[in-house]
């Protein structure tokens, strides 16, 4: 079975835990398997990690990478691969050292952060040595709109990566500094688009007067066709990370040998096949005030929402149980 995320923002959270077999926690040699070192794995990621993908073929593929690259190491491998709603249960986890390895969104990491309970690491980077990227407000050249307000009564399309909130909240965020009403109300529509192309393509045919879509994507759009260039960007986010690659902050046996492992991925002929596979070009060590950005961006959005919200108008988030 092979599986392809629908999104490549997945891939690069996922190769961290492909990779997982240097880090996992080591049991004596088991006669029946032939005196080769046996390696316990349990991994979570975060369900917005996996938006749009059927978590049974992601389960089911990642266990058939796991096992392999653990062979390929002379491992033999017992893991597990929890896909997980609610920061709670994640919190929970951490409490009770029952896993070893965390592919987060980063909200959801930021709602841990505090708990002092794990250590962020690593995340992917698309673009050669870019970790972060911007969130674009995108119209047609030729459609008149200049400013924000030239959007009032518009449709817009919001293509994030994750369950696409990210998108959403930096929308409300440009809405209120421009002093103008919620989404719900400003727009005639706002409607998600799980796939770039989706958002992109009709803002270009005029079928949808706007869209959010990250910076990344639209050039790899652009690339494909290059008449998408006719796009406005009308506003631009802070470069964000959206993707925590995670360890518990007690160390365990292979910790440091796993993040090592996953930085060099790159650099080996199968590693690299396996970053084409899943949308990323290499996984990078993150770095002090690499997360300021995304933080900044909730924040904000949580002092925004803290206040009278009208009817209709739900935040983004979905429930987690946290705080």
């Amino acid at each position: 079975m092979t599986f392809r995320p629908s999104h490549p923002r997945i891939g690069g959270c996922l190769l961290a835990l492909f990779c997982a077999p240097a880090l996992a926690q080591q049991a004596p040699p088991n006669p029946a398997s032939g005196g080769q070192p046996r390696a316990l794995l349990r991994g979570i990621a975060s369900a917005s990690v996996f938006s749009g993908v059927n978590r049974n073929d992601a389960r089911a593929s990642l266990k058939v990478w796991f096992d392999e690259l653990a062979r390929q190491r002379g491992h033999v491998l017992d893991s597990t691969v929890d896909i997980v709603d609610n920061v709670a249960e994640i919190r929970e986890r951490l409490r009770t050292r029952s896993v070893e390895l965390l592919s987060l969104g980063a909200r959801d990491y930021l709602e841990l952060e505090s708990s002092g309970l794990l250590v962020p690491v690593l995340t992917d980077a698309r673009t050669t040595g870019a970790a972060a990227y911007p969130y674009l407000l995108l119209v047609n050249s030729t459609s008149g709109i200049s400013n924000m307000a030239g959007l009032r009564g518009k449709s817009i399309l919001v293509s994030a990566r994750g369950n696409g909130e990210t998108g959403t909240a930096w929308l409300e965020i440009l809405l209120a500094k421009e002093k103008l009403p919620h989404a719900a109300s400003f727009f005639s529509s706002v409607k998600a688009s799980a796939k770039p192309q989706a958002c992109i393509l009709p803002v270009f045919f005029g079928t949808a007067d706007a869209c959010v879509v990250d910076a990344v994507n639209l050039k790899l759009a652009q690339e494909m066709n290059p008449q998408l260039e006719r796009l406005m960007v009308l506003a631009r986010s802070r470069p964000l990370v959206e993707g925590v690659i995670g360890v518990p902050s007690d160390p365990h046996p292979y910790q440091q040998e796993l993040v090592d492992s996953m930085l060099t991925l790159h650099e080996d002929p199968r590693g690299r096949q396996l970053l084409m596979v899943f949308g990323t070009e290499r996984l990078v060590r993150l770095q002090p005030g690499d997360l300021e950005s995304i933080r900044e961006l909730w924040r904000d959005y949580q002092r925004l929402i803290a206040g009278s919200q009208p009817a209709g108008n739900e935040s983004p988030r979905r429930a987690t149980g946290g705080h």
